[in-house]
Formats: structure tokens, C-alpha cells, sequence
């Protein structure tokens, strides 16, 4: 029989007690991040390629290697495998590289989601906010008819109203939160409870300051959700249209109309003034265009004094439209609507009191838009209009509204439907 020494067991010992000692570290590690060799809490790309080689040797050449099962392998480079980008809000956010489950904090960027991820948008969304079916009915239906699923997205609540529920959010074990820059400061603690429970929050923007904004929304929303060529692409036509505006006004010695300008939202009808912008939405189109905007510094997404507006004397009005059927003279516009009856809404907004004395409703400079073309994407298509009533010879060939509609085609899963931009001439002169 053999026979060891003492120092052969000794040695023995010490090489039986090290190999446990690893094999616990490693089931230490394992049991914090699978694949996480150096626990440091993060899988590195020599991590990851390692975790998949050994995936690779174990399955087709039946090496024997411990390695991570399939499922977990995936999840690992999915949660764990990550990428840094900075917001809109500044700030440095990580996120998996692997982007597959996806809360939309606001679900009005339903159009800018599905502009980045085609056709199947709606398998990435886990779960949104409730503000599309609240405030843009019209396009949630156009929606709903394509995509009956959506219906099931799962709601947490509103910013908005603050019923914004991150325990909820926390049980849909999203990859990323995706908020709006304008509710930052209301989403504060909600972010700092997302963000402790592992769950990365990006905010975006396409309503504080569109004119800055947007492209850089675009491309980082693409980046974190894997669509960059996409988001260059959407970025690029986006710039291509906002130059048919600013190549021409910059072209020209003299930009400034000396024009008074006043957008309402239209939501109440004419019966009850509605909210007018100062510095954000409308408000900083008009100030690009040299327009001289009169609810700046007097009232900002509040609705203006109506004596004040008389005095003002705007020479043009502009109307924001949406589909709110609960209100029967609201300006209707959007995907559902006419261009009789939309017309018929507009011209009701100058039977008000006292308006029959503004230059605007005297000459005729009367307009419409939808509400939604200054928030999402394809802003492009406001700043256009307003370009072209602003300075209607400069731009005389210039087509927002076929643009809005080539935005449609190329890039969004719907159909471009009904009135978006209206002028009241128009429906005077048939």
C-alpha cells in the first residue's frame, strides 16, 4: 500500500484546502454576477468573451469546462455587459449593451420609440406611462388599430398627474427607464429609487428646448437601444429639414417681420382661453424665426390675460390643435380628423370678444397646428409652417405638411391621416 510522508500530506492538505478556497471564491463571484471573475461587479468584455468561449467549448466539442447554462449566459451579457452615455440631463448613465425590456416614463414617445425600432416596437415595451390614452387619444387609437396589443402594456401611473408608481415599475424588471427632461425635477425621487434598485433612467427631450434637443434625443435614445444607424439616419433627415429653414433665413440680410405672434392651445375652444408658451414648446420656434412672441415673460404653458392679449394686437394667432373629443369646439386636428370641420373649429376661436379688432383676425392670419408636431420628432414640420406664414414669399415652395407626411412614410409604422396644418384663408376663400 502507499504510503505518504509527512510533508507529502502536508502539501496535500494545503493543495486540497486551496482549490476549495477558489472554487468558493468562485462560487462567491458566481452567485453576484454570473461571470464575474474579478468581482468588481461589472462584466468586462475578456469576462464576457470568456464566459462565451467556454459556453462554445462545452456545448459542440464537449470539453469539459465549467461554464455559465445558456439562459444565464445571455442574461449576463445582457444585464451585465454595458455601455455609458450621457443624457439630456447631463448625466452619465449606464445601461445594459443589450437593451430588451423598456419602460417609456412618458408614453407620448410612443412616436420616437417606434420611429427607432420599426415594425415590432411593441415587443420592447414592458410597460409605459399613462399620458397617451390621456392626452393624444387620436394617435393612441391609430395606434391601437395596428398593434391591438398595446392595450396590455402595463401603465405606471403619470408624472403628470403624480401617480407615477416606481414599485411597479421595479416588478417589470425593466433594462431601462426612459423619462422626459421636463418632469426631471418632479422625477427626482422616483429616479433615485429606480436607479437603487439597479434600474438605469435616461432623459430625453423633445419639449423643453426642441430646437437643441432633438437630434440629441434621437441619437442617444439609439445608442442605448442598439439603433444607432437607424438614429443617425432619423437625425439626418431631421437636420436636412430644419435646414430648408434656416438656409434660407440665414441667406437673407434682413430676417427680422417685426411680426406680434400668439399660439394658444386649443383645447377649451373659444369659449375659455387656453395655455400659450413663453420658453418652452412654441416659444422658442418663434424666438429662431425672429417673431416677436407675446406671452414671453408674461405667461408660460398658462393661458395669456385676455386684455393683455387685446392690447398686444397680435398680427398672428395660431391655434394648437389636438383630437379632444370631450370638448366640442376644441381645435380638432390630427389623425381622426376633416378639413371641413377642423376649419369650422378655427374660425370658431375669432368669434371671442374684442377679436374682431386684431390685425391678425382682420388680415386673415389665422392658423392651425397640431399640438403634437412641437413635442415629438418631426418638429421640423412646426418650425416649417411657422416659417411659411411668418415669411409666406421666402418660402413659398416650401410643403410642411408633405414633409410631416414623408416623416410618416419612412419612419413610423402608421399611416399619415387627416389635418395637421390648417390655414383660415383657406377656409374662407371655399
Amino acid at each position: 500500500m502507499f504510503k505518504m510522508n509527512t510533508t507529502v500530506k502536508r502539501r496535500l492538505f494545503v493543495g486540497i484546502l486551496l482549490c476549495f478556497l477558489i472554487s468558493l471564491r468562485i462560487c462567491v463571484a458566481s452567485a453576484a454576477i454570473p461571470g464575474d471573475l474579478d468581482n468588481d461587479n461589472m462584466i468586462s468584455r475578456a469576462e464576457l468573451s470568456d464566459a462565451i468561449i467556454s459556453y462554445m467549448k462545452f456545448t459542440y466539442t464537449g470539453e469539459s469546462v465549467k461554464c455559465l447554462e445558456k439562459d444565464m449566459l445571455r442574461e449576463t451579457a445582457r444585464k451585465h455587459f454595458t455601455i455609458t452615455v450621457t443624457d439630456l440631463a447631463g448625466r452619465k448613465v449606464t445601461v445594459p449593451t443589450r437593451v430588451e425590456r423598456v419602460v417609456l416614463g412618458q408614453s407620448l414617445y410612443i412616436q420616437e420609440f417606434a420611429a427607432l425600432e420599426g415594425e415590432n416596437f411593441t415587443e420592447k415595451i414592458v410597460g409605459w406611462g399613462s399620458e397617451l390614452e390621456t392626452y393624444d387619444i387620436d394617435t393612441y387609437n391609430e395606434y391601437l388599430k395596428k398593434y391591438p396589443e398595446i392595450k396590455n402594456i402595463p401603465t405606471v401611473g403619470s408624472l403628470n398627474k403624480n401617480t407615477f408608481d416606481t414599485e411597479a415599475i421595479i416588478s417589470l424588471n425593466p433594462d431601462l427607464v426612459i423619462m422626459p427632461l421636463m418632469m426631471k425635477e418632479t422625477a427626482q425621487k422616483s429616479t433615485e429609487n429606480l436607479e437603487n434598485a439597479g434600474i438605469p433612467v435616461l432623459f430625453v427631450d423633445f419639449w423643453k428646448d426642441p430646437l437643441e434637443n432633438t437630434q440629441k434625443s434621437i441619437l442617444v435614445m439609439g445608442q442605448v437601444l442598439g439603433r444607432e444607424k437607424r438614429a443617425e439616419d432619423i437625425s439626418r433627415f431631421y437636420g436636412e429639414q430644419m435646414d430648408k429653414v434656416y438656409s434660407v433665413l440665414n441667406s437673407e440680410e434682413e430676417n427680422n417681420t417685426k411680426q406680434k405672434i400668439y399660439v394658444e392651445y386649443g383645447s377649451f375652444g373659444p369659449s375659455q382661453y387656453g395655455m400659450t408658451f413663453s420658453t418652452s414648446n412654441w416659444g422658442p420656434m418663434i424666438t429662431k424665426l425672429n417673431g416677436i412672441n407675446i406671452a414671453e415673460g408674461v405667461a408660460s404653458m398658462a393661458p395669456i390675460d385676455p386684455e393683455y392679449l387685446l392690447a398686444e394686437n397680435p398680427d398672428m394667432i395660431i391655434i394648437a390643435g389636438q383630437y379632444w373629443p370631450e370638448s366640442k369646439d376644441s381645435m380638432l386636428l390630427g389623425y381622426s380628423t376633416n378639413l371641413t370641420e377642423s376649419r369650422k373649429r378655427l374660425q370658431g376661436f375669432c368669434t371671442r370678444s374684442g377679436w374682431n379688432t386684431l390685425n391678425a383676425v382682420k388680415n386673415n392670419n389665422i392658423h392651425g397646428i397640431h399640438q403634437g408636431i412641437s413635442y415629438h420628432i418631426y418638429n421640423f414640420a412646426g418650425i416649417q409652417a411657422l416659417a411659411k406664414w411668418m415669411y409666406p414669399e421666402k418660402f413659398a415652395d416650401l410643403d410642411p405638411e408633405a414633409n410631416l407626411r414623408e416623416f410618416h412614410e419612412r419612419y413610423l409604422p402608421i399611416d399619415y391621416n387627416g389635418v395637421w396644418i390648417l390655414d383660415i384663408v383657406e377656409a374662407q376663400e371655399k
